[in-house]
């Protein structure tokens, strides 16, 4: 599969999540197999004007390629100028957010809230692939609300302004992340037109992935927060694709190696004070599945360097883990 001339290797991805798709996380699932990945929204304004908090979240490297960087905002001209920002830091993808369901974004009329008013959407796309030469792709909901469904109308303007492919979460903005996701209505997003689609919504395991490329009939899958802790979940659903046997389960001291690889990582990216308040979430992802995890989870918030992890890590994956 091509998106321009971007090859990507194989229908299963890692969807872009905020706060979390990162280039440590990012490049550990590429490790594990996700073929295209990206990386968390970033406000436009802040990219266009070089921010540097805005440019340490879309820190890239070569090793995840292909990946896409994706920004979010409501002005042509700001878009745009942001869009290069992404192309210079070295992104083969420049991914446009019309998706995300956070109040603060709606209520600026950017994000989730453009799904409103495909012909804006259009104007962005526009000015966006006239600014870069890198393929434009983005990510977009079923509508506004579920009675509301735009999500084919803004696929029709997207290729009539230059996308290469579109992300479809199959909720609507107002259903956020709640309730099922309406795998339907991406056919009829497909009906709409000729992009490629890589489908989310509800996909928690391998299995829910292939059944979701089965009955959409999307060109590919990306999977969002069934990977939180899970990046074994690419190495599964590659190998099931494939008409290969199902992975091995990881043991508890695999998971262990896994999220102190992970620590590792953001510890030299951001540093120890910005690694050490992210780092009970990204832990307790991994620790889901052991044994004493709400003992984990008390003891986790104490951690503040990275030997007093790996001593948490011996004790709840592999010591108390074997017994």
């Amino acid at each position: 599969m091509k998106i321009g001339p971007v090859r990507i290797a194989h229908p299963i991805g890692l969807a872009p999540m905020e706060e979390h798709t990162n280039y440590p996380l990012r490049r550990l699932m590429k490790q594990f197999g996700a073929s295209l990945v990206c990386s968390e929204r970033v406000d436009s304004i802040d990219v266009a004007r070089r921010d540097r908090r805005a440019l340490r979240l879309l820190h890239t490297m070569a090793d995840e390629a292909p990946r896409a960087g994706q920004i979010s905002g409501a002005d042509p001209a700001t878009m745009a100028e942001a869009a290069r920002v992404v192309e210079e830091l070295g992104f083969d993808l420049v991914d446009l957010n019309f998706e995300c369901p956070i109040r603060r974004l709606v209520q600026r009329g950017e994000g989730g809230a453009l799904l409103a008013d495909p012909s804006a959407i259009e104007r962005i796309v526009r000015a966006v692939v006239r600014a870069a030469s890198i393929p434009v792709t983005l990510k977009i909901r079923t509508g506004p609300s579920r009675e509301a469904e735009t999500a084919s109308d803004v696929a029709r303007a997207a290729e009539a302004a230059g996308a290469r492919a579109i992300g479809l979460h199959a909720r609507s903005v107002e259903q956020a992340y709640v309730g099922g996701a309406d795998w339907e209505s991406i056919g009829r997003v497909k009906e709409a037109t000729s992009l490629p689609i890589f489908a989310s919504g509800g996909v928690r395991s391998a299995d829910d992935a292939l059944r979701l490329l089965k009955e959409s009939g999307a060109e590919g899958v990306s999977i969002g927060r069934g990977a939180l802790g899970n990046p074994w979940i690419f190495a599964e659903a590659r190998a099931l694709h494939a008409g290969g046997a199902r992975p091995a389960v990881p043991s508890a001291a695999e998971r262990g190696r896994v999220l102190l690889r992970l620590a590792t990582d953001e510890f030299h990216l951001y540093g120890p004070t910005v690694a050490v308040r992210r780092l009970p979430r990204v832990a307790c992802y991994f620790a889901k599945a052991i044994p004493g995890f709400a003992e984990f989870r008390a003891e986790i918030q104490r951690v503040r360097t990275l030997a007093e992890l790996r001593s948490l890590i011996r004790e709840h994956f592999t010591e108390r883990a074997s017994v």
